[in-house]
C-alpha cells in the first residue's frame, strides 16, 4: 500500500491530505462485483442476481470424464500403435461414441446428488466402464492389424497408468507374448 502525504499551508492554516492506493469498497471488481468476482452478476453484489440466482437451484454440471479419456486414449493409440489415417479416424469415432455412452452411464449411476445416496456408485461406474470398454475393444480388434492388436493389449497397462480409466485386463495369453518379447531384448 502506497501512501502519499501532502502538507500545504492555506491562509495560515495547515492542511494535511493523505492519499492512499488502498480501496475500502466491496471486494471484487467491476460494476457491483461484490464478494466473489466482478462484472454484471458474477458476484454477490452483481446486477441481476436476485434470489433465483442465489444458488438454491444450482446443479453442478458433471465433467465429461469419459470424453477426456477418449481423447487421451485416441492420442495414445496414434502415438504407440502407428495407426494409418483411416484407422485413426475410425478409432477416434469409436472412442467418442463409447465416451457418450459411458458419460450417460456415469450420470445415471451417480445421479443428481453426485453418488451420495448410492454407496456402491464407484464400483458400479467401474463395472460399467469395463463393460463398455470390452465392447469397444471387440470393435478395435476389427480396425487394428493383428500386430497392432497384440501391441495394444500388451501395452494397455502402460496406457492405463498414463491416462487413467478402467479397462478390461489384458488376456493372459497376450501377457505371455509380451514377457517373451521383453526377455529376448
Amino acid at each position: 500500500m502506497g501512501i502519499s502525504l501532502l502538507v500545504k499551508s492555506v491562509a495560515g492554516a495547515t492542511c494535511l491530505l493523505v492519499l492512499t492506493t488502498a480501496s475500502y469498497g466491496q471486494y471484487g471488481g467491476g460494476y457491483g462485483g461484490g464478494y466473489g468476482g466482478g462484472g454484471y452478476g458474477n458476484g454477490m453484489g452483481g446486477m441481476g442476481r436476485g434470489m433465483a440466482g442465489s444458488g438454491a437451484n444450482f446443479k453442478p454440471s458433471m465433467p465429461n470424464i469419459a470424453g477426456e479419456l477418449a481423447a487421451k486414449e485416441t492420442k495414445w493409440m496414434k502415438e504407440h500403435l502407428d495407426l494409418t489415417k483411416d484407422q485413426a479416424k475410425s478409432i477416434k469415432t469409436l472412442n467418442n461414441d463409447y465416451a457418450k455412452l459411458q458419460q450417460e452411464a456415469i450420470k445415471e449411476i451417480v445421479g443428481a446428488d453426485g453418488g451420495k445416496s448410492n454407496p456402491n456408485a464407484r464400483q458400479q461406474v467401474q463395472d460399467a466402464m469395463i463393460m463398455y470398454n470390452e465392447e469397444k475393444e471387440d470393435k478395435f480388434k476389427a480396425i487394428l492389424t493383428k500386430e497392432q492388436w497384440v501391441m495394444y493389449q500388451t501395452k494397455k497397462p502402460d496406457m492405463q497408468r498414463e491416462i487413467g480409466g478402467f479397462r478390461p485386463p489384458t488376456p493372459k495369453e497376450l501377457m505371455k507374448v509380451d514377457s517373451a518379447a521383453t526377455t529376448k531384448q
